[in-house]
Formats: structure tokens, sequence, C-alpha cells
């Protein structure tokens, strides 16, 4: 019973011995590979991969979750806590999208190793997407007096395989698609017109064109993106006014003129004469008023930023018209203060 009790008690001890060795030992985070090539590839719209790495240290590792260097790219790690000479995962897949060339992108790692806090993982993959859209984005601004602008985009399957266009989707019904004609069934490539028209009173639009095919039937091969402005009656240039100024320069004495005062150019498309009033604006200390040209069809709009905020502000100007279209407009501003 004497024996039993002696041998106990050493297995005991060696137990607490080991334990406390795993606890006061060093953790080591070892990496079998840390960039994961895919070379060339194409007609997918995502991969995925595993980094494989390990505990070849002395104490337990934990794995804070990665942090990939874009939203393009998910990842976690299986498990998050190794005892020595355990093996973990990092799982990952990035999603391609429109993105064509050689993509890098990298999964920042943190552990508590002491010696190699951070390690860092490459994402490599040459990317030819199976439908090349050219332009990708379409930017047209319908002028006063317009009624449609045509815009064009051409749609290449890039295996050399039938392109075979099911049919193009729009987002709002004042935008028509159409495929060009010619070409015939064989055709790798086809032409894409895309017609806007005015709708409603002026506007900035941001829609898009679907373009679905035989291979996907359910999801878009491609989408043609437009963003654009239909212009009014009145026009205002720029479009927008903006400050970028140091905090230690506050009052209207310390800055130049440039950090003080803005134009704003009014006039009228039409021709026909022009009656603007009420100036106002939404950012405390900065004050606006209306200056008329001698023609009648345009005023110099002068803002004045006598007071700069504590910190960056947005907001807007704005001014009443005797344009029934356009009763009332805003033009955008950012004050960004930058602190020392």
């Amino acid at each position: 019973m004497k024996q039993l009790l002696t041998l106990f008690a050493a297995g005991l001890s060696l137990g607490v011995f080991s334990l406390a060795a795993q606890t006061d030992g060093i953790p080591k985070i070892h990496f079998d590979e840390t960039v994961y090539d895919f070379g060339s590839t194409s007609q997918v719209t995502t991969v995925s991969g595993i980094f494989h790495f390990k505990n070849t240290g002395t104490g337990v590792l934990h794995v804070d979750p990665p942090k990939p260097s874009c939203g393009c790219t998910a990842a976690q790690v299986i498990p998050d806590t190794l005892p020595p000479g355990a093996a973990g995962q990092i799982p990952f897949t990035l999603n391609l999208g429109f993105n064509r060339g050689r993509l890098v992108k990298h999964i920042a790692v943190h552990s508590n190793d002491p010696l190699t806090p951070e390690v860092a993982l490459t994402i490599q993959v040459d990317y030819t997407p199976l439908y090349n859209l050219d332009p990708l984005a379409i930017s047209p601004n319908i002028a006063y007096g317009m009624q449609a602008t045509n815009e064009f985009s051409t749609l290449t399957r890039t295996d050399g395989k039938p392109l075979q266009i099911l049919r193009l989707e729009t987002s709002k019904p004042w935008i028509t698609a159409t495929v060009e004609p010619g070409g015939g069934a064989e055709a790798t490539n086809a032409r894409i017109r895309v017609l806007i028209n005015r709708d409603g009173p002026p506007h900035r639009f941001n829609e898009y064109v679907h373009i679905y095919t035989a291979g996907q039937p359910t999801i878009p091969a491609s989408s043609i993106y437009l963003y654009g402005e239909v212009l009014g009656e009145v026009s205002t240039t720029p479009e927008a006014l903006y400050w970028s100024i140091n905090d230690s320069t506050n009052t209207p004495v310390q800055r130049p003129e440039s950090l003080i005062i803005q134009h704003v150019n009014i006039h009228s498309a039409s021709g026909q004469p022009l009656a603007l009033k009420n100036p106002q604006s939404t950012i405390k200390g900065l004050n606006v008023k209306l200056v008329p040209q001698a023609d009648g069809l345009a005023y110099d709009l002068i803002a004045r930023l006598d007071n700069v905020p504590a910190t960056t502000v947005s907001g807007n100007v704005s001014f009443e018209t005797s344009v029934a279209a356009q009763p009332r407009i805003e033009v955008p501003v950012i004050v960004n203060v930058f602190k020392q």
C-alpha cells in the first residue's frame, strides 16, 4: 500500500510538472508555407485554399482571428488554441469579383508567439475572367435639352467559346439595353447598346445593366455600371465645395484667401434669365451670398468660411431658383479639419 501511494504521488508530481512545463513554456507558430500561389486561373468567381501551421514550441499557442487585407478575402483559424506539437489550419476564400490580371492579397495572423507575434500570409493568382467587359462602367451626363444618350460596351468570352447572351436586365425602366446585330450564333463577343432616357427632374443616378448568358442563366455573367447625371436648366460649377484646413489656423487673418472664400458659378443652360434668392448654409460659420451677373443668366455664389469647425464636418449650401423643375438647389460641402 505504501508503495502504491508513493507511485501515485510520483505520477501526480510528474503530471503537475508536465502541466507547469506547458504553462511556463514558449509557444512557437510555424507555417508549412506562407505563400499560396494559384497560378493562372479563369472561369471561376472564387478561389479557396488552406494554410497549415503547427505549434513547434513548448507552451500553449493562442491564435487570434485572421485579418485579411481586403473585404474580398475571408479566413478563419481552426483551432485557435494549440498545445505543443498540435497542428492547425487557416482556410480562406478569395472573391475574384471583376478583378483581372495578377492579384496579390494578404492575411495577417497574430498569436502569442513572443518571437513571431505576426505572420503575413500571401495569396497570389493570375486571373482572367471568363467574361470581359469593356468598358466595365459608363458615366454619361444628359445635358439640358437632350432627351436621351446612347452608350456602348463590348462583352467578350475569353475562352473562345460562343457568347450566347440570353437576356439583358436594367435596374430602371428608363434604361434600355440591346445587343447590336452581327456576329452570329458562334460569336465570342457582342456590342451592347445602352439607351438612357431623361426621366423626371434633374438628378444623379447610379444604375446597372445585368447580362445573362447560356452558361450562367440565373447569375449575371457580367454587369455594366452606369453613374452620371440628368442635367437641368440650372447648372453649378463646381458641383461641390471642399475646404482642407489645419485647425491651428482658426481665424481668417491666419489663413490665405483660398482657405476662406470659394465661389460657385451658377448659370442658365436654356439662355433664359435666371432669378436666385435665399442662399443658406447648414454649416455654422460658413456664410453665403448670391451676386447676379450683368447678363442676367448667371450668378456667383460666394461661400466664406469665417470660423473653422472643431472637427471635420459635411453639409450643404442651398438657394431657391425661378425654374419650376429646380425650385431649390443644394451644393454639397465638406470642411476637412486636420488636427495638430
